[in-house]
């Protein structure tokens, strides 16, 4: 025989109250994985500046005010957000048990009404208008709006106040700082959702160390101006190298906030440190920040010819990433330039011997390349069936114009390579035996013919430089000819 202890009975009673409590969620940070003012900001920012910059004055009559100064000169309903899946999933299983559910949040209503019909779950969404509703506020709120009592879901120690006057606490994406406060209130917790920390990998994935590979280009002049044994221009050209980690490192990063909704929309990007949420904008703004600017400062203190490369670099890279890259051929042609300027800046580290022929086949190279891959995504959408790729302003039909001029290009390169060799065959140039030099184009020609038949079938799953450093037949073509660049000398 079990006998019912008063506490057990009055845990089961409140627990049955429980059982109809109204439960209401906040938003940003909670309901969803990042916050929908930096959201709306970073659509602003990259799409409609001058409008974000008339809205920042209004930060003076409140957040609120600069919350709906924001959203009024946006469409809101294209916005792709990063929602907690598992929250959602239990908001629903709540639901099916009798539970009605609001949404209430310090976001702008206009933003709070778009969230709560892609979600199609609550009752009713509240959001700011007259006055920001966060904390006190809001807490004031919900205790008049549910006399009997509601569950809250939130995140943060603005929703420290509102658990107080809840009955009950579900953590959703709060800090353990904020989870043990939250504990302290006397209220039971009810369920805890918690997000998964940026690990270091994808963390490093996030500011593409993957690519800093294409930065050794910046190396190329000083191997062919034979300066290897100039130790303090070797010096300058590490320090260089380092300064054009951090300021590519920090243009990817706002990259990826520029395309932050079309990556959410992508089979791969969407777990992306950024897209996924798992690394907020301001935190990504942020460190982009810090790394250009401690990038240039650096560059600035080591070479002023640098520095002003490095900073059309920059301005290029940036007018590409606001719209040029939707510009088709001329998206490929800023590439290559792009590859070519890191060369430029190994070379205006030299005082003598800057090699213009090894510009001008930089150009026509990289050029190929980057058409190379946009010839393979034209193969890929024409097999699969899509007319077009509107992303980048191709077709499926530019295929034979994008095969003919990144070929041509190829060819172009290795014309500007044959006459750099025939030059230094003449007597009195810097190479011992130049004659083993005209392998070079030969090996070179092979690989760039290989890059074509691999991108003329849609095989070309990366670009070319990054396929490169990863394929067996490429490094092995890489390795012979620095063998005969080397017997040459």
């Amino acid at each position: 025989m079990s006998l019912n202890l008063p506490s057990e009975r009055q845990s089961s009673k409140a627990d049955e109250a429980r059982s109809a409590l109204p439960i209401v969620v906040d938003l940003d940070g909670t309901l969803l994985l990042s916050d929908t003012l930096y959201e709306a900001a970073a659509l602003s920012l990259f799409r409609k500046p001058f409008a974000l910059l008339s809205a920042l004055p209004t930060l003076s009559r409140g957040r609120h005010v600069l919350k709906a100064s924001i959203a009024k000169h946006l469409d809101l309903t294209s916005l792709v957000l990063p929602f907690r899946e598992d929250l959602v999933n239990w908001l629903r299983q709540k639901a099916g048990e009798g539970h009605a559910l609001h949404l209430c949040s310090a976001a702008d209503q206009s933003i709070v009404d778009v969230v709560a019909a892609k979600v199609g779950i609550f009752e009713t969404a509240v959001g700011s208008s007259q006055s920001n509703l966060k904390g006190p506020a809001k807490a004031s709120h919900l205790a008049s709006r549910f006399p009997e009592g509601f569950i809250y879901v939130g995140d943060s120690n603005a929703d420290l106040s509102v658990w107080d006057a809840a009955d009950a606490i579900v953590l959703a994406g709060a800090s353990s700082g904020v989870a043990a406060k939250a504990r302290k209130l006397n209220k039971p917790v009810i369920a805890e959702f918690s997000t998964a920390p940026l690990g270091v990998k994808e963390f490093l994935k996030a500011i593409r160390v993957h690519h800093w590979t294409k930065n050794v280009l910046i190396f190329v002049p000083l191997i062919l101006a034979h300066q290897w044994s100039n130790v303090s221009l070797i010096v300058e050209t590490l320090l260089a190298f380092i300064c054009l980690l951090a300021v590519t490192s920090g243009t990817y990063l706002l990259n990826d906030i520029a395309d932050l909704h079309a990556d959410r929309q992508h089979w791969s990007k969407r777990s992306r440190a950024m897209a996924s949420g798992r690394l907020s904008i301001r935190s990504g703004f942020v460190l982009a920040v810090a790394l250009i600017f401690a990038g240039f400062l650096a560059a600035g203190l080591l070479s002023l010819q640098f520095a002003s490369v490095l900073l059309g670099y920059f301005v290029v890279t940036g007018a590409y990433s606001l719209g040029l890259k939707r510009i088709p051929l001329l998206d490929t042609l800023i590439i290559g330039l792009l590859f070519t300027s890191r060369v430029v800046m190994g070379a205006v580290l030299l005082e003598h011997s800057r090699p213009a022929w090894l510009l001008t086949f930089a150009v026509f190279f990289f050029f190929s390349l980057a058409v190379a891959k946009r010839h393979t995504e034209i193969v890929r959408a024409s097999t699969s069936g899509a007319a077009s790729l509107k992303s980048r302003g191709y077709e499926v039909g530019d295929a034979p114009l994008t095969l003919s001029l990144g070929v041509s290009a190829a060819m172009a390169s290795l014309v500007v390579l044959v006459i750099f060799i025939l030059m230094e065959m003449l007597a009195g140039n810097d190479y011992a035996r130049p004659e083993f030099l005209s392998a070079i184009p030969v090996l070179l020609s092979i690989w760039l013919g290989r890059i074509w038949i691999l991108a003329h079938r849609g095989r070309m799953n990366d670009d070319p430089v990054s396929f490169a450093i990863r394929d067996n037949v490429s490094i092995g073509l890489g390795a012979a000819i620095a063998i005969v660049f080397l017997v040459a000398l």
